[in-house]
């Protein structure tokens, strides 16, 4: 593949030298799927396969992978939707599947919004599918960042951030502080962009709301200034804006002020090179924590491509990119999670789904609501709240008091277990509290405990 038409857009200027680089070779994965359509007798994967009845007892006469018969004991899935490799993207099926649940996320109105979801739907890639979220991070970072190039993000994150940018690539964070008067600090944001716009020919940037840890979410005027200093610094620095956008906690809002989807849809509206990709999958959305699937989506630019046949061109090479990144990485993500997923949207349908996990998110609001409630009646000038409206956490600042310290006297003396993150160089010091594993009729007692702990500091 000779990638001639990404090589036109801003995108491959973003790309890191392994970026570059990287591509998916005509190996196994192409020459076993060519002899599926075209050999006789194949010799090609290297998956054990024979007839059942030869390796189990009143098996079939049928062609399948070699199993363990005990299997059938534990699932009522068929062998062939669980033990063999899934392609290296993903199955097929469930990477379009992925498509029309980001068109129903998008939340767009089928009779005043039409052009809207076309645009959804033609200008972005086929999801490719990872080993979770992270890795999906992880891709997409080794992708954009050489060793020493420069990532920005708000101050307070999800910690595996700094080992995946940091210590695994060897890239570097831009630190910027996330809240300006209790609001997302968006000169920050831009006065990140123009430093490092001195020293680099992209801008890669990672959001994700709700936020871990504060569970921030951007109301409609927070998000439109976030848009319109994205617009402003785009046009003024002439390099593409490359958004990764984390949407792990993406359904859990909680609060009718601000925005109910995913920061996505409106980057994507974009006609400047602002290029979001989307970062999500079944772990916290689907709440299959274990199942470890994640998927990768590319925004794409209309101006960037002549024609449909370019276009689809453009698909396939970011495709083919993503794959080798994958192949040399994971080989391809878990087959019977994949499966089950495609079940689940067959069986009740998205609406379904959606139906069936409101019912989590209405106890998890109930928790939300009632922490919230309680921390608003601890009258202590040391501690101050983040704003939050949704996730899967709170994050309570610590004035005068290490972090660590408090976490471990409130351990020790009140058997309560939070998570301290403490970074002077980043201006934080305070704990973040994973209400989402508190059920509700212990909240009063918690933070009554964590009241109790600070006065004795």
């Amino acid at each position: 593949m000779e990638f001639e038409i990404i090589k036109k857009t801003p995108l491959y200027n973003a790309l890191s030298e392994q970026g570059k680089r990287i591509y998916l070779p005509q190996g196994v994965f192409h020459w076993s799927g060519r002899a599926k359509k075209e050999a006789e007798i194949m010799g090609t994967l290297g998956s054990a396969f024979g007839f059942e009845e030869d390796f189990i007892e009143g098996g079939a006469p049928e062609w399948v992978p070699l199993y363990l018969e005990d299997i059938k004991n534990y699932t009522k899935f068929n062998v062939n939707e669980i033990v063999p490799y899934s392609k290296i993207s993903g199955l097929e099926d469930l990477r379009k599947s992925w498509i029309k649940w980001l068109l129903k996320k998008s939340i767009y109105k089928i009779d005043s919004e039409q052009e809207k979801l076309n645009k959804l739907e033609n200008f972005i890639t086929t999801p490719v599918v990872t080993a979770g979220v992270t890795n999906g991070i992880f891709l997409c970072c080794s992708l954009l960042l050489n060793p020493g190039d420069f990532i920005i993000s708000p101050n307070k994150r999800w910690g595996n951030y700094d080992n995946i940018v940091e210590k695994l690539i060897g890239a570097k964070i831009k630190s910027f502080d996330f809240f300006s008067d209790k609001k997302f600090n968006v000169n920050g944001m831009k006065n990140a962009i123009y430093e490092i716009s001195k020293v680099q020919e992209k801008i890669i940037i990672i959001l994700g709301f709700p936020n871990n840890p504060t569970g921030y979410i951007p109301n409609q005027e927070e998000l439109e200034e976030i848009i319109d200093a994205l617009k402003e610094a785009q046009k003024t620095i002439s390099k593409p804006i490359i958004i990764l956008v984390d949407d792990a906690y993406e359904p859990y809002v909680y609060s009718k002020e601000v925005i109910n989807r995913s920061i996505f849809y409106e980057l994507h509206e974009l006609e400047e090179d602002i290029i979001p990709i989307k970062l999500d999958g079944i772990t916290k959305e689907l709440l299959l924590y274990g199942g470890r699937i994640g998927f990768i989506t590319f925004g794409l630019k209309p101006h960037w491509v002549k024609n449909s046949q370019e276009l689809t061109t453009l698909k396939a090479e970011i495709d083919n990119k993503l794959s080798g990144m994958l192949r040399t990485t994971i080989s391809n993500a878990n087959h019977f999670y994949q499966s089950l997923i495609l079940k689940l949207f067959d069986d009740i349908g998205m609406d379904g789904v959606i139906e069936k996990r409101e019912k989590v998110i209405h106890l998890l609001k109930e928790r939300y609501e009632k922490i919230n409630a309680e921390f608003r009646k601890i009258k202590n000038e040391n501690i101050s709240v983040d704003s939050n409206a949704g996730g899967f956490f709170i994050f309570v600042n610590l004035n005068n008091i290490s972090a660590n310290h408090f976490a471990d006297h409130l351990l020790k003396k009140y058997k309560v277990g939070v998570i301290p993150i403490e970074k002077q160089h980043d201006n934080i010091n305070g704990i973040r509290i994973a209400y989402c594993s508190i059920d509700v009729r212990k909240i009063p007692e918690f933070v009554s405990r964590i009241d109790q702990a600070l006065r004795d500091f």
